[in-house]
């Protein structure tokens, strides 16, 4: 069920469709202009994002990508509470309460049948991560990193989806809108948001939830910025296809610049094994 009010946010609650086609080629993206204009804002040396989680010093960022055994053993076929025992165990060992999943990066951890792409005969599994993994407690508050407005408050049900989700909508300089997606929240952390609000960069607007409530994840937020929305709404995508995957990554680019702390190639999940 989607219940949208009068003005262009909108707020949805319940289960989603099991199984779900994504492809740019029924999709016509904002003028190159406009994209342009947007990722120029982003890279200006002017953009000061606030926190949106409070990361320590000791922050380690993980390899989750298809064939890696980083974390002490192939993750594929685990469980949620087995997936969180090796997180943690990584961050134990680096003194730390946080850890970064990578962007870019080609993962098999979408074994849920939400993941398979299917369109009639063609089935392609959504396998690129299009966002940056928070990987910290249960109720670790999340602050809203630019002004904005809440552009979509959503409860994402099916079985490793978003769970309670949040989108800002944001602006440039010469008022062109971007998107920031905010997913695996907790209800209780989004209760007090109210879509068509306005937040303030360092507001607190969220927490960070847990399983199953979260979609069924080890505590994480996953952030992802949006160039433009395609017209879907709660439902973009956080993992693509690796046959469209140059597109929808220039549409969801390295949100680098809302993680200081880290060198932008440790965030950059492209170029390792495939």
């Amino acid at each position: 069920m989607a219940v949208k009010p009068t003005d262009s946010s909108a707020v949805f609650f319940g289960l989603r469709p099991e199984s779900r086609f994504f492809s740019l080629e029924t999709r016509t993206p904002a003028s190159p202009d406009a994209l342009a204009a947007v990722r120029e804002y982003l890279h200006s040396g002017g953009l000061k994002p606030a926190s949106m989680i409070r990361i320590d010093t000791q922050t380690v960022v993980l390899d989750l990508s298809i064939g890696s055994e980083a974390l002490g053993e192939r993750l594929t076929n685990l469980t949620v509470e087995r997936f969180g025992q090796l997180v943690d165990q990584v961050m134990a060992a680096a003194g730390t309460e946080f850890a970064l999943g990578r962007w870019g990066e080609p993962r098999e951890l979408y074994s849920s049948e939400l993941f398979d792409n299917d369109a009639g005969e063609r089935v392609e599994p959504r396998v690129v991560h299009m966002g940056i993994d928070v990987f910290c407690k249960a109720g670790t508050p999340v602050y809203a990193p630019l002004d904005g407005r809440v552009h979509i408050k959503a409860v994402n049900s099916a079985e490793l989806d978003y769970g309670p989700m949040l989108v800002l909508e944001h602006e440039t300089a010469t008022g062109e809108s971007f998107y920031s997606l905010y997913g695996h929240l907790s209800l209780t952390g989004i209760a007090h948001i109210e879509a068509g609000r306005t937040v303030l960069a360092g507001e607190r607007i969220a927490t960070v939830g847990s399983p199953p409530e979260n979609g069924n994840w080890p505590p994480h937020l996953h952030f992802q910025l949006i160039l433009d929305l395609l017209g879907l709404g709660a439902d973009f995508p956080g993992v693509a296809v690796r046959s469209e995957q140059e597109s929808w990554l220039a549409l969801s680019p390295l949100p680098a610049m809302f993680f200081p702390e880290c060198a932008e190639e440790s965030l950059d999940g492209r170029a390792d094994r495939t």
